[in-house]
């Protein structure tokens, strides 16, 4: 029975993930490379003579994980934002997914799995440019764990954008959401500067952000190989929570 839901329901969506990703890869590849080669110029190069060493390493060192998490994790949420935006609002296959036996989690699931393999590639093409310009000592040995954790990261960023997709009918909306909610995500879990600088009455809190385990617990194991169970934890509640919350949110528009 779960084969069956997997090729009715995910697998076919995480197709149509893919599908739409390819329809125009060369744009998408120029404006996935675009941001965070323009944060490596600006703050990389203009802040190194300034910065010297940031957790024992460079400041390009430093920086260079976590632009490559920050594609990840932002690619997974612009697939789950548009997706299901074109679904709902322009492809009017929300009146489709009501006739077939499809479950709500299968749809939001193959989402997270289309949505996780699109910021791999993307992902791994923006490495291979920031480590020409940056060269980083990774651990390679560390990159199951660092799959591990970012996929997580994938889902809870898949979830979000799904929300927002399926929430507000205009596209301006989605950027305007991803100014609101993932900018400052972005900023205070620590992916231009270490958590350690900031004010101890932030910490406590910054520290259970998603953004803080993908960006530092990734930073500590492809640069020092060193897994933080705590980002672990942190990353997969998110996760989780994040799930559950996309798939009642979905439900609740099936039966509109």
């Amino acid at each position: 029975m779960k084969l069956i839901y997997f090729r009715r329901g995910i697998l076919p969506i995480a197709h149509k993930v893919l599908l739409q990703e390819a329809q125009g890869w060369v744009n998408e590849m120029v404006n996935t490379i675009a941001l965070p080669f323009t944060f490596f110029l600006a703050f990389g190069l203009g802040l190194k003579g300034y910065i010297a060493e940031v957790d024992g390493v460079s400041y390009m060192a430093f920086l260079t994980p976590g632009l490559i998490t920050m594609t990840i994790l932002m690619e997974a949420y612009r697939t789950g934002a548009w997706g299901l935006w074109l679904d709902r609002w322009h492809q009017k296959m929300l009146d489709e997914y009501r006739i077939k036996p499809i479950r709500t989690t299968d749809i939001i699931m193959g989402e997270i799995f289309g949505g996780f393999l699109v910021a791999l590639v993307k992902g791994a093409i923006v490495a291979i440019i920031l480590l020409i310009f940056s060269p980083v000592q990774i651990h390679w040995a560390s990159l199951p764990q660092y799959f591990a954790l970012v996929f997580p990261g994938c889902i809870f960023f898949t979830c979000a954008g799904s929300m927002v997709g399926t929430s507000f009918p205009k596209p301006d909306n989605i950027a305007q959401s991803q100014t609101i909610f993932i900018t400052p995500l972005l900023y205070l879990g620590g992916l231009f500067f270490p958590i350690a600088a900031l004010p101890e009455w932030v910490k406590p809190i910054v520290a259970w952000l998603p953004t803080t385990a993908a960006f530092e617990g990734g930073r500590n194991l492809l640069l020092k190989g060193v897994l933080d169970w705590h980002y672990m934890l942190v990353i997969w509640i998110s996760a989780i929570i994040s799930f559950v919350a996309a798939t009642w949110l979905f439900k609740e528009k099936l039966s509109e």
